[in-house]
């Protein structure tokens, strides 16, 4: 069986990396893939967004070697929680492949990884187990010099031939036409990236208000236009 791994990454925080891995989610879970999202965050953020028990059992125990139950959220969608444990030095120190290895007796079509801000290590074992990653960034100049830096150790990892993930792309979120950076945006993209495949997601009510309410998005309003935005990504994600 082949299974997608996706990674959602980006260093800075509040650029909407969770929100899109688990929009993703959502979106290919309503498609009949079975999904995990396992979350990489110590503030078990993407657990939260669920609706699952962010104080589970879940990745940190996965990298310690044991074999912790994804929580079921809706049909064909599951969360492993992050949380503190995730700051043990246990796992801040394990091999950078330890992730990959711990994912590969899971019976899933779809793993999502989101990634946390500002934590490299935690970051690099997602990178490490993924074959795509979804690169976050707003139009913030400090969100693009961390999508930058994603996109550097990238590039080095697939020229030394190194384990991890072989193709990427940009996602700008939360785009507003409105805002003069936002819409300068993807051609300031092109210029610095232009052999990266970007995507927009546009910003979007709807996607936080699910969040709030800790109601995975296709379950929220399966119509919003983010939910539209988030289409094509997940389709890229997993045929690209």
């Amino acid at each position: 069986m082949t299974v997608s791994r996706i990674a959602v990454a980006g260093r800075k925080g509040g650029v909407g990396k969770t929100t899109i891995a688990c929009g993703v989610a959502s979106i290919l879970a309503s498609l009949q893939s079975r999904v995990l999202v396992i979350d990489m965050d110590p503030q078990s953020n993407a657990a939260y967004v669920l609706g699952a028990d962010p104080t589970k059992p879940g990745t940190a125990s996965l990298l310690g070697g044991n074999k912790p139950e994804p929580l079921n959220v809706v049909d064909n969608l599951s969360v492993l929680p992050g949380g503190p444990d995730l700051m043990n030095h246990s796992i801040q120190s394990c091999d950078q492949e330890e992730l990959a290895d711990a994912v590969n007796h899971m019976d899933y079509d779809v793993i999502v990884f989101d990634c946390p801000p500002g934590n490299e290590h935690l970051e690099r074992l997602a990178i490490k187990a993924a074959d795509t990653v979804l690169i976050v960034s707003d139009a913030h100049p400090l969100a693009l010099v961390g999508a930058s830096r994603v996109i550097k150790e990238l590039n080095l990892n697939n020229q030394k031939g190194r384990k991890g993930a072989s193709r990427w792309a940009i996602i700008q979120s939360k785009i507003d036409a409105r805002r003069a950076m936002d819409r300068t945006f993807d051609a300031d993209l092109a210029e610095s990236f232009p052999t990266i495949q970007r995507f927009v997601v546009r910003q979007d009510t709807q996607l936080s208000l699910a969040a709030a309410d800790q109601i995975p998005l296709m379950t929220y309003d399966a119509k919003c236009r983010g939910a539209k935005d988030l289409k094509v990504v997940a389709k890229w994600g997993i045929d690209g």
